[in-house]
């Protein structure tokens, strides 16, 4: 398996295609952008993009979609049974989640939006707008007291050496959120 990041100026997003050693079937998280990199990191490595997996329905994740199923015949996983008009295969917390030649472990983080869903693969924690290096999405106060239970509960509780790949921002591990990320402390700081 091998995981390759591309990052959008576009909303400053992530996007992260996984594929086979060898090429072939790949999954594409979060499309925010479907530009001439991302096309030439795909086509570069062999791959066709089968799946997409979004991690919430805003645009910074999903604005690529459109392009993107133009050019690959790719079947959409999300929380809602559509995503910008195009059908989804919906997915819920509580099973793996086969795509491709991979099981992924589908955990609902609601506080950022209602749709908002991390992907687990292995050790590899995709996380959209829930988790990122040293903050949290920005929220009115009340999502951010669901968002900030949500993470404490369902991701600070992973292995500590689960790697995180944000929405946005650098990738960070488990045991370095909890440890030092200032909105997840008991006396946290205001994010």
């Amino acid at each position: 398996m091998r995981l390759f990041p591309h990052f959008s100026f576009l909303d400053f997003s992530n996007s992260y295609l996984i594929g086979p050693d060898q090429g072939g079937a790949a999954v594409l998280i979060d499309p925010g952008i479907f530009d001439a990199g991302l096309l030439r990191l795909i086509e570069d490595n062999n791959y066709y993009v089968r799946y997409v997996l979004v991690t919430h329905a805003h645009a910074s994740h999903t604005r690529g979609l459109k392009t993107l199923l133009k050019i690959y015949d790719a079947q959409v996983f999300a929380f809602n049974p559509f995503i910008q008009d195009f059908p989804a295969v919906q997915v819920r917390e509580g099973k793996r989640q086969p795509v491709g030649e991979f099981l992924f472990k589908i955990i609902e983080t609601p506080g950022h939006s209602d749709d908002s869903l991390c992907f687990k693969l292995n050790q590899f924690l995709f996380t959209g707008d829930t988790l990122t290096a040293g903050s949290i999405s920005k929220n009115p106060r009340y999502a951010k007291d669901t968002l900030i239970s949500t993470i404490r509960k369902k991701l600070l509780t992973l292995d500590d050496d689960t790697l995180i790949f944000p929405g946005h921002g650098p990738p960070s591990r488990i045991a370095i959120e909890r440890e030092f990320n200032p909105c997840l402390q008991e006396k946290r700081m205001e994010c």
